[in-house]
């Protein structure tokens, strides 16, 4: 796969909803999170064409709840999938189509590394206690839902169930239909773990040279 457009994940939103691959107009947005030092970014650009929105939350600590943040976010995404009428296409080069149309947009999916994952997503990446006797968990979001209406109702814990919260991005009409909710970014990750390992290591062999010293 080259193209974002090529991927199955789209491919079924174009499927299932139908109207946005009739018109190519309609908006598909990624939604990605990370933690980010301001002072180091010299220039931040993107190809002509596509749009880069950026909200950063400023603070020494990681946010606790970002579904606060991500509310009016949701709120515009809500409204987007409902369509807004009466757009107009100030394009020269558009022949074939009505300048004036509504609009729609869905979010594609949602990109982090893994603790990003967490706190984007509401679920718990460690620390959580499985219970090994019970079958494979299922990425069925329809699933999820029922287990977290039990914790709701105090049938089940929530540490069994492995959640922290139910996502604001549920709020979504469709976003239990989308076939992938949630990606990681390999890249992020790998550096995360290499830079564990390298930690691990030094510190490991600074306490052996200490040892043998005495």
């Amino acid at each position: 796969m080259r193209l974002v457009a090529d991927s199955p994940a789209v491919q079924h939103v174009e499927q299932t909803w139908p109207e946005f691959r009739r018109e190519p107009r309609h908006l598909r947005f990624g939604l990605a999170s990370d933690g980010v030092s301001p002072y180091g970014v010299k220039k931040l650009a993107s190809k002509k064409g596509f749009l880069l929105l950026a909200l950063i939350i400023p603070g020494p600590k990681k946010v606790k709840n970002i579904d606060i943040y991500l509310e009016p976010l949701v709120e515009e995404l809500q409204l987007l999938w409902t369509g807004v009428d009466d757009v107009y296409d100030g394009r020269t080069e558009r022949i074939g189509r009505d300048r004036w149309f509504t609009l729609k947009g869905v979010l594609l999916w949602t990109m982090h590394d893994y603790p990003g994952y967490a706190q984007v997503s509401g679920f718990q990446t460690s620390g959580a206690e499985r219970n090994t006797t019970e079958p494979p968990i299922p990425l069925d979001m329809y699933w999820w839902e029922q287990r977290w209406r039990d914790v709701e109702e105090g049938r089940i814990p929530a540490e069994r169930v492995g959640l922290k919260r139910w996502s604001i991005l549920h709020r979504l009409p469709y976003w239990k239909d989308l076939m992938i909710q949630h990606l990681l970014d390999p890249m992020h990750i790998e550096a995360n773990v290499t830079k564990s390992l390298i930690k691990r290591i030094f510190r490991r062999e600074r306490w052996q040279t200490s040892e043998t010293s005495m």
